[in-house]
């Protein structure tokens, strides 16, 4: 899978996943850091990468707003970093998480999504 990485989760999770076997890009490696939600939102539509963001209140927002007006919308994957075990390796347990949930969803829909 194509993943982008929103910018509060660990960019070593981009290398765990790539050595999974997945294209992954964080928004720092794309120069988005620091960058409004919908540039983000944007960019990974146009590069057609799934949005994996921990950001809930704004990305359901921009993903609502965005499917009302027919706009093109890729796949939003919410995850809670407090929901992974907190002792040590974030990215590695992170990655494989998105790892499991790709394999349960080779083709998943424009919409949210929870991993």
């Amino acid at each position: 899978m194509k993943w982008l990485l929103d910018e509060m989760l660990p960019p070593a999770t981009c290398r765990a996943l790539v050595e999974m076997g997945h294209d992954a890009l964080s928004v720092c490696d794309a120069g988005l850091s620091g960058h409004e939600d919908d540039e983000v939102f944007d960019y990974a539509v146009c590069a057609k990468r799934i949005l994996v963001t921990e950001n809930f209140a704004d990305y359901a927002m921009l993903l609502e707003q965005r499917t009302h007006r027919d706009e093109p919308c890729v796949p939003v994957v919410f995850v809670r970093k407090a929901n992974l075990i907190r002792r040590g390796a974030l990215a590695t347990r992170l990655a494989k998480r998105l790892d499991d949930w790709a394999r349960r969803h080779p083709d998943p829909y424009v919409g949210a999504h929870w991993a």
